[in-house]
């Protein structure tokens, strides 16, 4: 019996290897998680440049940069002389002495504005500011994209090691469920052990469903930023790996603030609210104007010739009432507010830079002690596993031991994703696109 005994625990502790438990294997020897593959091509390089490619929030920007540009033109044009033609037509009674000339009169006329007041340059340089405005928004759209196609590869790679853990802890528990059946049918254990062991098999096959939920809503929205459906197995296989970090988190801040676009079109932004008190203080000043006048045919003398006449002139642009003061009074009030913009935007991109460099200089340190913790847990689940068929250990003792190998498993799936992404979000804000993605842009 006891030889009988021997014979079956030899067995439990050496089964045949099922195809999930190898998988799982490879993971523990740090193969899947600690020593990533890295793509030739940079697999989380082609992902960025695709979604730069095709992504319709970029064409509506570079729309908008194209409109921005054209209202350059447009406000150049404001210094050349303005066109303009009318044709009138009286019909008046034959005792009305006033209109006895020709009953059309055909007017050409062209105003050259002299002086404005500053207004027609202000309106240049908003122009030109709106350009900036269009091009740094165009820029921060590049980069959120590029960042939203980060953040859902982390979830997928988080996703993908968690999955390899539970598969691993599945195949774990499949034999252990199979070992204590055996032992009930040889009475050395009860019937409570089985009860637990499928409880816990269960446990672990709703978490590799949650796991399988998780990458396919990243594969998802991998694909929405793309265009395209993502392969799972391609991406499977080759894993992209953390970027270098600099270790000075002041040269990184001001590598980021010096090229942010968020930063940027802010501070275009208050360029534009500048320009627009200057406009707003021209409308103060009385514009200068030279019109040219040629006149064929006149209303009260049927036998004028046609005539050029001259003008100088002043037109006011004052509004109704005090409305051209409050008109001042409102935008200094909105260049204050893009002003405090800016320095909102700064601080944004402070705190997103210092929170990423601390996990990011963090993440090596908690992955060596997590590797660590990982290789003791696997040697302590294998020797609970034959201390409790010497009757040392108890059944809930493997149990536990199981579980906590695969909550360690999970801890490094979680860190080696937040690593990913927090490196490469460091690299995309102090780098710029063109540096991160090179030659696949």
């Amino acid at each position: 019996m006891a030889s009988e005994r021997f014979q079956d625990g030899c067995a439990d502790s050496h089964p045949p290897r099922h195809p999930l438990l190898k998988r799982g294997i490879q993971y523990l020897t740090g193969l899947a998680l600690l020593l990533p593959s890295i793509s030739p091509a940079g697999v989380l390089e082609q992902l960025i440049s695709s979604a730069l490619r095709g992504h319709p929030s970029i064409q509506a920007q570079q729309a908008q940069e194209r409109g921005a540009k054209a209202g350059v033109d447009s406000a150049t044009w404001q210094y050349y002389p303005t066109p303009s033609l009318a044709i009138e037509n009286a019909t008046a009674s034959s005792s009305d002495t006033s209109y006895q000339g020709d009953s059309t009169v055909s007017t050409v006329r062209l105003q050259q504005p002299l002086w404005t007041g500053g207004r027609l340059t202000a309106g240049v340089k908003k122009a030109e500011a709106g350009v900036s405005v269009s091009q740094a928004a165009l820029e921060e759209v590049r980069q959120q994209l590029a960042l939203r196609v980060v953040q859902s590869y982390g979830d997928w790679l988080s996703a993908h090691l968690k999955i390899l853990a539970y598969e691993y802890s599945m195949a774990t528990h499949v034999r252990l469920r199979d070992q204590v059946k055996r032992r009930i049918e040889q009475g050395a254990s009860s019937d409570s052990d089985l009860i637990l062991a499928v409880s816990r098999l269960q446990s672990v096959a709703a978490d590799l469903s949650v796991g399988r939920a998780q990458k396919d809503i990243a594969l998802a929205r991998l694909g929405q930023l793309l265009g395209r459906r993502v392969d799972d197995a391609a991406l499977s296989a080759a894993l992209a790996s953390p970027r270098p970090v600099i270790a000075d988190p002041q040269k990184l801040l001001d590598l980021a603030l010096a090229i942010n676009p968020g930063l940027h079109k802010a501070q275009a932004q208050a360029v534009v609210q500048e320009t627009v008190i200057a406009e707003r203080r021209a409308d103060l000043s009385p514009e200068v104007y030279l019109r040219a006048e040629w006149q064929n045919g006149n209303h009260t003398d049927p036998n004028g010739a046609s005539e050029t006449l001259l003008f100088v002139g002043l037109s006011s642009r004052f509004g109704a009432g005090l409305s051209s003061l409050s008109n001042i009074e409102n935008a200094r009030s909105q260049h204050q507010a893009a002003l405090a913009e800016v320095d909102v935007q700064s601080r944004a991109v402070t705190e997103q830079i210092l929170a990423d460099h601390v996990l990011a200089t963090s993440s090596d340190n908690r992955l060596e002690a997590l590797n660590a913790s990982l290789e003791a847990a696997g040697q302590v689940s294998e020797s609970y596993d034959r201390q409790f068929l010497a009757g040392r250990k108890t059944w809930l003792d493997v149990m536990n031991a199981a579980r906590e190998l695969t909550q360690t498993q999970v801890q490094l799936a979680d860190i080696k994703s937040a690593q990913i992404v927090a490196t490469w979000r460091l690299a995309i804000h102090t780098q710029g696109l063109a540096a991160v993605v090179g030659n696949e842009q």
